[in-house]
């Protein structure tokens, strides 16, 4: 999971995601989700997203991926839990694909197509592995004289 950046907040992964990005000049990100994930299990299983946590890191960690979960509930509702869980999954990986855009270093690269970021999900179960690209309508900044 990616959280959205934010300075004050998860810097351990906004210096996880600088040093490969900005040093290394890496041109490839995968965000890879997978099958019969606790986290996402724990996500879907949570009632209502502002009650208090049980856990003092775990829940705060999986409400990164809310805005999947909400999307999966609603999009979803007719499906089973386990299917529920499946989709969000994905979902997830989605959410943390925009999330990297948040990144100011990430998005100058993605713009100036120096970088590529992608989605995919393992599903070890069946044994089957899908990769896809979002198309995200990136456009440069720009200023107004």
């Amino acid at each position: 999971m990616v959280p959205p950046y934010d300075k004050t907040k998860h810097s351990n992964v906004g210096a996880a995601l600088e040093y490969p990005i900005t040093v290394l000049n890496v041109e490839n990100i995968l965000v890879i989700g997978h099958s019969c994930c606790g986290g996402i299990k724990g996500l879907m299983a949570i009632e209502d997203n502002t009650a208090p946590t049980k856990t003092e890191f775990i829940e705060n960690w999986i409400q990164i991926c809310a805005p999947a979960k909400n999307r999966i509930k609603q999009d979803c509702k007719d499906l089973s839990f386990e299917d529920q869980c499946t989709n969000c999954e994905k979902e997830a990986v989605n959410v943390s694909l925009g999330n990297l855009l948040s990144y100011p270093f990430v998005r100058e690269r993605v713009v100036k197509n120096k970088l590529a970021i992608r989605g995919a999900h393992y599903d070890f179960v069946k044994g089957t592995f899908d990769l896809w690209e979002l198309d995200f309508k990136t456009t440069p900044a720009f200023a107004l004289s």
